[in-house]
């Protein structure tokens, strides 16, 4: 503990340079209370939509107004405007809604701004329509929230009163309020002291307090349902088939500025009705975009996706908060590649300022880490640096060297390892062994993408002698192969739809079953030799069933239409799968590749591609989705030109312009190394090669067949996943007080340091030139010469030894920021 505490105080100069040159961007700013700036001059406004056509006494509708200024900008003057009707064809209801009163046509006009404008409604109808449970009462249950999962949608309900989530199922709830406990719910006789009534308005006790008022437009319709005789409603009909929302592109230029929202509903039957009253909309960043009802106020400068859910269908709007962006000025850069392009339009929409390239050190040490797992060797990074070629040609032919090389291979085997969970709990040692070797020579062979998953997914016979078979023993149950291979090959999670319909997607409880049915006939038996199995598909006998009707389900994929030729549902599966038309399966591991290089997903989390988490940049994901399979499916061909697009070899060194953007790749993201990028660091930097149990020797941490690696506290702490789930997030790359104190006083970079054979102690032996001492240090842990203001601080001859002050140094750098992140 002493030497610990003297090495500290002797290289903390060093150390805290090192971390100062890493700080990355600024604090984001935090949510607040944001006032409401001056309005822009209005040269115009204008009316969406510009007309409107009223069906019955209930259809209500409002319209937005648009203030447009001199430089074309929109503002949504919806709020402040004042809307008159005369000749008594429509009224002006609360809210800026207009409801008819007699059939006809009129002029409604628009004041606002000190401008105005008039635009037409037609009454087609003013007769009170027969209330339908789903289409009318349903969207009033969802909207109060009496079905969320705190409430009555709840796995066992609440006080004895149970709904289906989120309304999935208004056949169940339908009979829940009327035929349960004996219909105590429905009063037919007296329909205002119906139970269903009484406890919303908090008339008697209610745990969820008053939810709405008595006379509300919410209790007048149900009411009026009551009152109707309570009647079902045909399903097939009742539900909205699509919802729209206007505006589906929400541009706000500051901060405190607001924008309303409407929600349509389409119906089979194509009829139409403003549902904004009923409809829930959220947003995914508060902190950018805060819902109140149905207007999204600006908070800070950023994106965000708006959500908006109504019964059953979903639909997205996307909202860009510009912030002031006074004195911005794009300035053209040299585009390497089509990614560029795609960035740099979103960017120059976003005004932000891309960073300058990185240094080639800091570009060598990531290109190295990304494609091989290994940081470069002294050697490589001095070669690298001295080459005379140009940047942008030595970086190309770098990434050509490194892509397929023995190292590339080793480490991207375990990524996949982890993904397909790879484990000898469940495979057994033989069985892990031989699975990470079909993994491996898949890699080492490029083998395309979709020939990938069509051998794996479609694998039969001996876990030894086809041991792509092991993924389908790793997973073993119809429903964990149905959840992972979503998760996996399509980026769709399904597990929430096991029990109910999704409660924030389109994805149904039904899709769920019939997407397992292709893989209920995947039967297991012994083999002949020891622990070996065989896989194989049964041609008939057990079939997939719903839960709640118990009826067998037909095997169906989610969307799209596969090719059922043929007697294997696999086969039919994976056809569908693969086909140029599901562009899902190409996207995700595009996206999912993308976020290795870049730190986050185009859609992010990778694994969670869904309508209410769009991607931050669409054509981008388009573009290289569309390359990928134009290219085969050539994973080799994806990595090369992610590597050498000018977008990934940006500096992680921001400008005013850039410093708080983290979706839109203007600037490299910092990144702590892997448990096994660490671990094999630590090698490199100082020449004490890792053992680890049950391999050869030599080895490194990405060679281990298996999740957990006994006897190495190292791997586990830092994050090395037990391979025991289909999600990216089993790894963890997080940074706590204990990963510090595991590299400051742990036993890993300690042992390799005081390893006899440790290149560093043999160099600083032979070497009488200090400054030839410390460069190698610094080429062996950061892949790059001190600097001179860093050569100060540093001196050798302090110590009982120059061996020991050159561990110290090794010591203090391994430590470093520097040396715990990829930037």
């Amino acid at each position: 503990m002493q030497r610990l505490v003297s090495t500290i105080g002797r290289w903390l100069p060093v150390f805290l340079l090192l971390g100062m040159a890493f700080s990355p961007a600024a604090e984001m700013m935090k949510s607040e209370q944001v006032a409401r700036p001056p309005l822009p001059p209005i040269k115009k406004i204008t009316v969406e939509p510009d007309s409107l056509i009223l069906e019955d006494a209930r259809d209500e509708r409002r319209v937005l107004v648009w203030g447009h200024t001199k430089n074309g900008m929109r503002v949504d003057l919806t709020a402040d405007a004042k809307l008159s009707a005369a000749g008594g064809v429509v009224e002006i209801c609360e809210g800026g809604y207009i409801g008819p009163k007699q059939n006809g046509k009129a002029r409604i006009t628009v004041q606002a701004a000190g401008k105005q404008v008039k635009f037409s409604v037609t009454v087609k109808g003013v007769k009170m329509p027969v209330v339908r449970f789903v289409r009318d009462v349903m969207p009033i249950i969802s909207k109060v929230r009496c079905n969320a999962g705190t409430c009555h949608g709840a796995a066992k309900g609440k006080n004895g009163f149970k709904l289906s989530l989120r309304g999935y199922d208004s056949e169940f709830d339908y009979r829940a309020f009327v035929n349960d406990i004996s219909g105590r719910r429905i009063n037919k006789v007296v329909p205002e002291k119906s139970l269903m009534l009484l406890k919303p308005v908090a008339a008697v006790p209610h745990e969820g307090h008053q939810l709405f008022k008595p006379g509300s437009r919410h209790y007048n319709t149900i009411l009026q349902w009551v009152r109707e005789g309570a009647k079902p409603e045909e399903q097939k009909s009742a539900r909205a088939v699509r919802v729209e929302v206007l505006p589906n592109d929400a541009y706000l230029d500051l901060p405190g500025r607001s924008r309303e929202l409407i929600v349509i509903a389409h119906y089979a039957d194509g009829t139409n009705r403003d549902v904004t009253r009923e409809a829930v909309i959220t947003s995914n960043d508060t902190e950018v975009g805060k819902i109140v009802g149905s207007s999204v106020t600006a908070i800070r400068r950023g994106e965000a996706a708006i959500l908006v859910r109504y019964e059953g269908s979903y639909a997205t709007a996307r909202l860009t908060v510009m912030g002031d962006r006074k004195g911005f000025s794009w300035k053209k850069r040299k585009q390497f590649n089509f990614i560029d392009e795609h960035v740099d339009n979103k960017l120059k929409k976003m005004r932000i300022l891309p960073s300058k390239l990185a240094s080639d050190e800091v570009f060598a040490r990531r290109v190295y880490l990304d494609l091989t797992g290994l940081p470069p060797t002294a050697a490589q990074a001095r070669a690298f640096l001295k080459s005379k070629a140009s940047s942008q040609q030595k970086r190309s032919k770098l990434i050509q060297q490194l892509i397929g090389n023995i190292e590339y291979i080793e480490y991207w085997t375990n990524k996949w390892a982890d993904m397909l969970q790879c484990n000898s709990a469940t495979l057994g040692v033989k069985g892990v062994w031989s699975f990470r070797q079909w993994i491996r020579q898949s890699i080492a062979s490029n083998k395309p993408y979709d020939r990938f998953a069509v051998e794996l997914l479609t694998a039969q016979g001996s876990s030894y002698r086809n041991p792509a078979v092991n993924y389908f023993r790793s997973l073993r149950e119809t429903g964990k192969i149905t959840e992972d291979v979503s998760q996996t090959f399509l980026g769709i999670r399904f597990n929430c739809n096991k029990c109910h319909d999704h409660p924030f997607e389109k994805w149904t409880q039904s899709q769920y079953y019939e997407f397992g049915a292709y893989f209920t006939r995947v039967a297991f038996k012994k083999g002949t030799a020891a622990k070996e199995e065989i896989v194989y598909r049964k041609y008939n006998g057990k079939e997939m069933k719903h839960p709640k009707t118990q009826m067998t389900v037909a095997p169906r994929v989610p969307f799209g239409k596969a090719d059922e030729s043929g007697t294997d549902r696999r086969g039919w599966f994976v056809k569908w799968l693969t086909s140029a038309e599901n562009s899902v399966f190409a996207k995700s591991y595009v996206n999912r590749t993308w976020s290795y290089f870049l730190g986050k997903g185009i859609i992010d989390p990778v694994d969670d591609i869904r309508a209410s988490n769009p991607p931050s940049n669409s054509e981008l994901l388009d573009a290289l989705t569309a390359d990928f399979v134009k290219s085969g499916f050539n994973v080799q061909h994806l990595v090369k030109t992610i590597c050498e697009s000018r977008t990934y070899q940006t500096s992680f060194v921001t400008n005013k312009w850039n410093e708080d953007d983290t979706m839109n790749f203007s600037h490299a993201s910092p990144r702590r190394l892997s448990a096994e990028q660490l671990i094999d660091a630590v090698s490199i930097a100082t020449g004490s090669q890792m053992q680890f149990p049950g391999v050869p020797k030599g080895f490194r941490s990405v060679q281990v067949p298996d999740g957990q690696v006994k006897g190495n506290s190292f791997l586990t702490l830092f994050g090395r996943p037990k391979r025991k789930s289909a999600c990216e997030c089993e790894r963890t790359n997080n940074f706590t007080l204990g990963h510090a104190m595991n590299l400051v006083n742990g036993p890993t970079v300690a042992n390799a340091l005081k390893d006899g054979k440790n290149t560093i102690n043999k160099y600083a032996a032979a070497e009488k030139n200090d400054r030839k001492v410390i460069e190698e240090i610094y080429y062996s842990c950061l892949s790059r010469p001190p600097t001179e203001k860093e050569l100060k601080f540093i001196d050798l001859s302090v110590g009982k030894s120059r061996e020991e002050s050159a561990q110290d140094l090794a010591w203090a750098l391994l430590n470093s920021p520097a040396f715990l992140f990829n930037r």
